[in-house]
C-alpha cells in the first residue's frame, strides 16, 4: 500500500467516525414535551384561578388586571404553531414573565 492510499483510508475512517458521533439533535426535549401535563402553569395556575386571594398573592394582581394586561400585550407575545413544535401559550408566557419580574 502506498502512503496516499493509507492517507485516503484514514480520512475515510475519520469521516465515518465523525458522522456517527454527531448523531441526531433533539429539537424539543422530552421534559418540554410534557409541559402541558406537568408544568407549573398547567397545574398550579389553573388551580389559582378558582381562588382570587391566592391568585393575587402569586401574581401580585387581580385576575381582572391579569386579563386586561393579557389583552393589551397579546398581539406582541403571540407565536405561531409550526409543524415542528408548539409554542408556549400566551397566557403561560405572561405568567412566566410576571413571576420572573416578581422575584427580581
Amino acid at each position: 500500500m502506498s502512503s496516499s492510499s493509507d492517507e485516503e483510508e484514514l480520512l475515510l475512517l475519520y469521516a465515518v467516525v465523525e458522522s456517527q458521533q454527531k448523531g441526531k439533535r433533539i429539537w424539543v426535549r422530552g421534559i418540554n414535551k410534557k409541559r402541558e401535563n406537568y408544568g407549573e402553569y398547567h397545574r398550579l395556575c389553573r388551580q389559582l384561578e378558582s381562588h382570587e386571594d391566592r391568585f393575587y398573592l402569586y401574581f401580585r394582581m387581580s385576575q381582572d388586571s391579569f386579563e386586561e394586561l393579557y389583552e393589551l400585550i397579546l398581539p406582541r407575545i403571540e407565536k405561531k404553531t409550526t409543524n415542528w413544535r408548539k409554542p408556549i401559550h400566551t397566557r403561560e408566557r405572561l405568567a412566566i414573565c410576571l413571576r420572573y419580574a416578581i422575584k427580581k
